[in-house]
């Protein structure tokens, strides 16, 4: 047996690791706790040249101590892993790190509340409704990271009861199953970041509730993702696409759709049946065969904001009434809306404020049948107060057809000189775009609309160290291509969602990008925030996403400040912080409830490498 106790250098970047597994996802509806792990943890290594290194993984597990770690060579590993204890278990590389169940049976079983497993490729469980690539049933708070898992025959990952709760599936590829990831009334769970391609079904989930389903890529022969007898579940920022069907909700309520691309699916986008209380917001739903959205004795959806283009039929209900249907963009191959309907209840749905292709003058007629036992009754509903313009075009691919362009600067004989002059003749949705330059003003943005500089590196917007140099108080606004610099807040977010800021420099200012006030579903992307004071500051808001961007600053790189449980939730992806990271990178927050100050912590957990 080989125990190797850790280092000054080496324990300091194992207790960030641990620190970060021990920490649920950025999520309120995930536990944000684990058990503490043990301040002495020791390595155990497998496989390698070490005099005392292990052959087998399951002897290293077994001779393990809680809170030890399990260190793993790339190799062939011919075993079944029965994980016992709270262990952490870490491959070298996943491509190179292989477990292979040789068809019998699970290849990974975990039984151990507060133990991982990263790094590996599992593969070649037995093919039957008892095994699976990894089995969790009586195990809370576990985390599934960065592995590849194929060719298990039914079942990824299979997670089987509420013993089973709080588990992290994060940046895993799913490939070759009949289904890559199935939830069996196991609430709590976060699945993230993953790529499920490949597989008959992606996820499917059966009676769990209070999870998580984001940022995932879903491209499967099947389903992309089932959920049925679930409630109290999030669907968010996900790629659902080139799949038989996209989304199917059987009996299920409080399920929130949003930010999804659903496309390209080969009948229909989502498919929602004997559901209540869902909402469906700010999704692209196109060219799916069939039909985009349909909901079938389905009662009470909110389907706002979400853009149905290039499918066969847009939105279609039957036998469904109660749902609101509005500030959608719709433009189809063969029908944009219609309903059916048995009873004269069901044709009672509201259609409001939506943009049927191109504006309209008069209210928008949507057909429908009521099919009674002697007589078909041919009927319409209205939308009344129709869209002359898109309500959200920024998230339209081609909009330019669609959108107005006022132009800030360069040649042009009706070019305006200012930036705030532009946006105050601006009417919503249109489009600031800015020739290079350097601008010395305070932009005020009001309204939904999308300002644009020609390049990023000499369109400037300056501030002189004596000024804020973009407020934000709008819903659907998008800043991109600028330099920002000297400012006092650089970028200000205030009480304003569905805000972007992506492919721009923020620099020296004293906030680089500062957010308050109940923001919500704000993206800050593809940015360099270099040489603040604070880079990223978020105070009372909630569901931010910070990926890509590279962050240096001279005191704090970033940090969140909330009143309640939900102003801990944010998403960080894949940000370089100051320099490469091999290991989770965390991010402190704080959560004051009445009188009690929390330390909270999101963490990171693939950053830039």
């Amino acid at each position: 047996m080989k125990r190797l106790f850790l280092t000054i250098d080496s324990f300091f970047l194992v207790s960030v690791f641990l620190l970060s597994l021990f920490v649920a996802p950025s999520s309120a509806n995930i536990s944000p706790t684990r058990e503490p792990f043990s301040l002495d943890p020791m390595i155990l290594f497998v496989g390698g040249s070490g005099p005392g290194n292990y052959t087998k993984i399951q002897d290293a597990i077994e001779n393990s101590s809680a809170g030890d770690i399990v260190f793993v060579y790339s190799g062939y590993y011919k075993e079944n892993i029965y994980i016992i204890k709270t262990v952490h278990i870490i491959g070298i590389q996943n491509t190179t790190t292989i477990i292979d169940g040789e068809s019998k049976g699970s290849v990974v079983s975990i039984f151990a509340d507060n133990s991982s497993i990263q790094g590996f490729t599992i593969q070649n469980a037995s093919n039957d409704i008892q095994s699976a690539g990894i089995k969790i049933s009586t195990a809370k708070n576990v985390n599934i990271i960065g592995n590849i898992i194929q060719n298990n025959g039914q079942f990824g990952i299979y997670l089987k009861g509420p013993d089973s709760s709080g588990v992290m599936i994060y940046g895993n590829t799913f490939r070759n199953h009949s289904y890559g990831i199935y939830l069996f009334n196991s609430p709590q769970t976060s699945v993230s970041a993953n790529d499920i391609s490949d597989n008959g079904e992606g996820i499917y989930v059966i009676g769990s509730y209070a999870s998580l389903i984001d940022n995932n890529n879903i491209c499967n022969r099947g389903l992309g993702i089932h959920l049925e007898n679930a409630y109290n579940l999030v669907i968010d920022s996900n790629f659902i696409v080139k799949n038989s069907n996209g989304i199917y909700v059987y009996n299920s309520s409080q399920i929130s759709f949003s930010k999804n691309t659903i496309g390209w699916n080969r009948w229909y986008g989502v498919w929602t049946k004997y559901c209540t209380d869902n909402s469906i917001n700010d999704n692209t739903i196109v060219s799916n065969v069939d039909v985009g959205l349909f909901l079938e004795s389905s009662f009470d959806t909110a389907v706002v904001g979400n853009t149905f283009w290039d499918n066969d039929n847009g939105v279609y209900l039957k036998d469904s009434a109660g749902n609101r249907i509005q500030y959608n963009i719709l433009r189809n191959y063969k029908m944009n809306a219609c309903y059916v309907a048995h009873t004269l209840v069901h044709r009672r749905n509201i259609w409001n404020q939506n943009y049927w292709e191109r504006a309209r003058m008069v209210p928008y007629p949507v057909f429908g049948s009521i099919k009674l036992p002697k007589a078909t009754i041919s009927v319409m509903n209205f939308d009344w107060f129709p869209l002359k313009q898109p309500p959200h075009p920024n998230h339209i691919k081609n909009i330019n057809t669609l959108e107005t362009i006022l132009y800030v600067g360069g040649t042009g004989p009706n070019n305006y000189t200012s930036i705030q002059n532009a946006i105050a003749d601006a009417h919503q949705n249109d489009t600031i775009y800015v020739y290079s330059g350097t601008y010395y003003e305070a932009v005020l943005i009001d309204k939904p609309l999308k300002m644009v500089g020609e390049n990023k590196t000499t369109t400037i917007l300056e501030g002189n160290g004596t000024r804020d140099i973009i407020t934000i108080l709008a819903d659907y606004v998008c800043v991109t291509n600028f330099s920002i610099q000297n400012g006092h807040f650089n970028v200000f977010i205030n009480h304003s969602s569905f805000v972007t800021i992506t492919s721009n420099i923020i620099y020296s200012g004293l906030h680089g990008v500062s957010l308050q006030n109940e923001c919500r579903f704000v993206t800050i992307e593809h940015n360099m925030v270099q040489d603040n004071v604070y880079g990223i500051r978020i105070f009372s808001s909630r569901d931010t996403t910070i990926s890509s961007n590279f962050i240096q600053s001279f005191k704090i790189n970033a940090y969140y400040f909330g009143t309640s449980l939900a102003h801990g939730h944010h998403h960080w992806y894949h940000n370089l912080w100051e320099q490469p990271r091999h290991f989770p990178y965390l991010i402190p927050g704080k959560i004051r409830l009445g009188n009690l100050s929390l330390t909270w912590l999101n963490i990171d957990w693939i950053p830039q490498t």
